[in-house]
């Protein structure tokens, strides 16, 4: 490195020489004696190192480093060598080495991994920090916890292994004879749950969910069977499948975190994960199912901290529609109402809104089934059908609690609908959610619930309906004219086709799926006299819409259509939930 310093006239020769005295006396990198003394700073450093060896500078922070990417060159080959593999073009191997301009290393290293190489360029320490976190030893795989289950399921001689205690708890011993049901059943679910490699099992795929930005884990007993998926980005994941002789251990586990009932597996369950795993506080919001083989369990994955995930400015909401939801939550009454399919964001939505409202001036309380996101300041009531407490019963009560914002979780029937609306003409503001296809359309719901036309009209300020489409992985977005096909199927005419049509290609970074992560598209329908009037007069549903529209409503296909010209989504997302 100082011999291409000095060819290249960079530093003074007695700032050369005192580094190489330096780095004899001390053993320090020359890379950091020369950034140390202000000789040359660090890019500079890389850009004669990437131009002598004819290559580019890479800022490898900005890498998704996969599993199968690692394993192109092996743990301990990187270690000896320096070494991490960034990617592939073809057959060759492209990567960073601590040490670039050392020969030696890079000839053997082609000679182990017997394939071409590519040198390119990154700053040292970056690159020995990311072999030190990606190849260490100390976190044990996924795959390695499978495969050592699979090893030992058989060996059930011992009568203290997980397989034997499993065994016993189905009722027969390791010759496969059928006895009587072990009446000790508690005690042994309660061990086989505390086993340490079902317990950190569990945590693996906890965490792995965390990494992979998974929404919902998939627990799922078959006859043959024990499969376990992640929904991500709204696609289900599979994982690979853990014997089938576990799940009564795995499902003991997650009881056991839960807090729930573990000896009961007749009648489903309802509890609340909160686990510290690898320094990460995460929570999960679990529900069991006894189906006919196994109890199926399900995770979905909550925000601990939510700060920014109940921001209306962190869900990129068009201005348009955030400025109608902000002129419906800032009335000082009636009705707003979110409308979707499960999983579409309603509850971050209104969470966003009760956020903004959330002061020491205003008094809130939620009745929600369960309770997702904690929010100091606000009063969370947790439904238990089961136990009596329902919606219609605790909104009785919340008018008795004098509140100034009411959120219910879901209006479900008459009884909570009519309660809801009545709260809202007595002069409180109340938000819900409704399970309906568009904004429109909640007006029909209501009325089939059997609400009043005249009370619907009277307090509903606005209506948001929602969905969450796919985003385009922007590593490896590509555009694309659009097809006449695509254009008769959007309905759009030639000019109101404002761009290219983009999609994802595939890479490691998104699984080779070309999407990575969601983004809401929105319909927001804010009251005014003429669609207070319609709807007292029961105006059909495709009626009604078309009148939403003249008087200016953004529809989900609108929205939907900026997110895919922009480059935000694909054309088949957008036809898919618009």
């Amino acid at each position: 490195m100082l011999n291409l310093i000095s060819e290249r006239q960079l530093a003074d020769p007695q700032d050369i020489e005192a580094i190489q005295g330096e780095h004899n006396l001390s053993g320090e990198s020359v890379n950091k004696l020369l950034n140390a003394q202000g000789v040359l700073d660090t890019a500079s450093q890389l850009e004669v190192m990437a131009e002598y060896l004819g290559t580019d500078v890479i800022d490898v922070s900005a890498i998704e480093f996969s599993d199968e990417l690692l394993e192109l060159i092996p743990a301990e080959i990187a270690k000896n060598n320096h070494c991490i593999p960034i990617g592939v073009d073809g057959e060759t191997l492209h990567l960073c080495l601590v040490d670039p301009l050392n020969p030696t290393i890079l000839d053997d290293l082609a000679f182990q991994l017997n394939k071409p190489l590519q040198v390119r360029i990154a700053d040292p320490a970056a690159v020995q920090k990311l072999i030190d976190e990606k190849y260490s030893e100390e976190e044990e795989s996924y795959q390695q916890l499978v495969d050592a289950f699979e090893a030992s399921k058989n060996a059930v001689s011992d009568e203290d292994s997980i397989a034997a205690k499993i065994n016993k708890l189905r009722g027969r011993d390791p010759s496969g004879e059928v006895e009587e049901e072990a009446p000790e059943a508690l005690e042994i679910l309660e061990e086989v749950g505390d086993e340490a490699p079902i317990v950190r099992f569990v945590n693996m795929i906890l965490y792995q969910a965390l990494k992979d930005s998974a929404a919902d884990i998939h627990f799922e007993p078959f006859e043959d069977t024990y499969q376990i998926r992640m929904k991500v980005d709204g696609s289900m994941k599979i994982m690979t499948p853990p014997p089938k002789e576990l799940a009564p251990a795995i499902a003991s586990r997650l009881k056991i975190m839960a807090g729930v009932n573990i000896a009961e597996r007749r009648i489903p369950q309802d509890g609340r994960i909160q686990e510290t795993i690898a320094g990460l506080e995460l929570v999960f919001r679990m529900s069991t199912l006894p189906t006919k083989f196994g109890e199926s369990v399900v995770l979905r994955l909550l925000d601990s901290s939510n700060d920014d995930l109940t921001s209306l400015e962190a869900l990129s909401i068009p201005e348009k529609i955030d400025y109608s939801i902000r002129h419906c939550v800032e009335q000082p009454n009636g009705v707003f109402l979110v409308t979707g399919p499960t999983g579409s964001g309603k509850t971050t939505t209104l969470y966003a809104c009760l956020r903004m409202l959330n002061t020491v001036e205003t008094k809130i309380l939620t009745a929600e089934d369960p309770v997702e996101f904690p929010v100091e300041g606000i009063v969370q009531c947790h439904i238990v059908e089961s136990m009596g407490m329902s919606f219609a019963k605790a909104l009785k009560s919340f008018l008795r609690q004098d509140p100034d914002i009411i959120l219910v979780g879901e209006m479900r029937d008459l009884e909570t609908a009519a309660i809801g609306i009545e709260a809202a003409l007595t002069g409180h503001l109340v938000v819900s959610t409704l399970h309906t296809n568009s904004s429109t359309e909640a007006i029909t719901r209501l009325l089939d619930m059997g609400v009043e036309p005249f009370m619907i009209s009277s307090s509903v300020n606005g209506i948001l309906a929602q969905r969450l489409c796919k985003t385009i992985c922007p590593k490896c977005k590509v555009s694309n004219k659009v097809t006449p096909d695509q254009q008769k199927m959007l309905r759009l005419k030639d000019e109101e086709v404002t761009g290219d049509l983009y999609y994802g290609t595939g890479c490691d970074a998104c699984s080779n799926t070309g999407y990575r992560g969601r983004r809401g598209i929105y319909e927001a329908l804010v009251m005014n006299d003429e669609i207070r009037n319609l709807i007292a007069d029961r105006t059909p549903a495709l009626e009604l819409r078309d009148k939403c529209v003249e008087a200016g409503m953004q529809t989900l296909r609108i929205d939907g259509l900026r997110l895919m010209f922009e480059g935000t989504s694909t054309f088949e997302e957008v036809m898919k939930y618009t």
